[in-house]
């Protein structure tokens, strides 16, 4: 019979799988920086995707609507 290290063990072991898998799948729905706000189109400096958390929002949401939208 496991003791509680063992059942502890085995419950870490899940949750790290979890999280890896959840960042993964973010981390691949993620847009790739471009050089402009995927939003509004602004001009943006190099490594950034979004000018600010507001367009960055707006892009999820909107994101998020287009996947639940039936066509």
């Amino acid at each position: 019979m496991p003791d509680t290290a063992d059942i502890a063990a085995e419950r870490e072991q899940i949750d790290t799988a979890l999280a890896i898998e959840a960042a993964r799948k973010r981390s691949a729905s993620s847009p790739v920086p471009c050089g402009r706000c995927y939003n509004c189109d602004e001009f943006l400096a190099e490594g950034l995707t979004f000018c600010n958390a507001d367009c960055r929002d707006d892009w999820q949401l909107r994101k998020r609507m287009q996947g639940m939208s039936i066509t």
